[in-house]
């Protein structure tokens, strides 16, 4: 099951740029079935537990808080990101499926998806040999 934080609830959605506070979760199985659902979590941790509780093993996403993330890799479900342009559901699929989409890592995380939320300033990864991430 494959899971994309959008917009709207139309069946052609826009990639929504946040991912705790995400209106709507497309959800796309095996077969390809796309369904949306609202998002009635509060905030990134819960979001990953529903996440998982759906059987999601794959995300496609912009921005994600760095324990989420961590959340997100302990529950084995592999993060693609899809670029910070605007997108929509049907293209970030195709992208995925042609596997042109960047798999998102602990080394690349704060690169990609990290954004300002990110708890320490970039400086100190230098100097510590790697982000808390790696």
């Amino acid at each position: 099951m494959i899971a994309i934080p959008v917009k709207t609830e139309k069946e052609e959605g826009v990639l929504a740029p946040l991912f705790g506070h995400a209106k709507y979760f497309s959800f796309i199985d095996e077969k390809g079935n796309v369904t949306t659902h609202k998002n009635n979590a509060d905030g990134g941790v819960k979001v990953v537990a529903w996440l998982v509780s759906m059987g999601v093993k794959t995300m496609v996403l912009n921005h994600v808080g760095e324990k989420p993330f961590h959340l997100l890799a302990q529950a084995n479900i592999e993060v693609y990101f899809p670029g910070n342009e605007r997108i929509m559901l049907s293209e970030a699929l195709e992208k995925l499926q042609n596997g042109v989409l960047e798999k998102v890592t602990m080394e690349n995380y704060v690169t990609l998806l990290g954004g300002d939320d990110h708890h320490h300033d970039h400086g100190s990864h230098e100097a510590n040999g790697g982000c808390c991430c790696s």
